[in-house]
């Protein structure tokens, strides 16, 4: 990761950290800046970061899985065809190839986040805009990755129940 986008990561935990102040003044300031923020080019990105950094306090973690889960349930995919796209193309790509393999790397109380995540993304997207999911699962049953394979498939054979 370079310096300029470490550096907004950096950031964006401090922020989130700021949101579970006990102090409502601090608090309601990080929350003003999440909601500001909240439809900027790669901020979707560096909080699926901070979720996955294990050097990061396990409380901004999972309020960063909690803040990903609502973001990605209201903006994913426009409830109506003529709703503007509020994610940007590459932002969904970067969630598309990273939430995949993270699955099986997270604590079971983010991964439950996680699950939520790729139901969304998964009713919203596949097959026409994620063609390469079944692969994925299909390529890590065979890698005997099967933790991770077994729990997107099981997402994905929701959708079709």
């Amino acid at each position: 990761m370079d310096l300029p986008s470490l550096s907004l990561v950096l950031q964006a935990a401090l922020v989130l950290q700021a949101a579970l102040s006990s102090n409502p003044t601090e608090r309601k300031a990080a929350e003003q800046s999440l909601n500001q923020f909240q439809y900027s080019p790669q901020r979707l990105v560096r909080v699926l970061q901070i979720i996955v950094d294990n050097n990061c306090d396990s409380a901004v973690r999972q309020f960063a899985s909690i803040h990903f889960k609502n973001f990605i349930a209201k903006s994913w995919a426009p409830l109506y065809p003529n709703w503007q796209q509020n994610i940007s193309p590459s932002d969904k790509d970067v969630v598309h190839d990273n939430i995949l393999v993270y699955v099986a790397q997270v604590p079971p109380l983010l991964r439950v986040q996680f699950g939520e995540c790729l139901k969304t993304i998964i009713n919203a997207d596949y097959p026409e805009h994620w063609p390469r999911l079944l692969d994925w699962v299909k390529h890590n049953l065979q890698d005997q990755q099967v933790y991770g394979a077994l729990f997107v498939l099981r997402i994905l054979a929701r959708k079709y129940e």
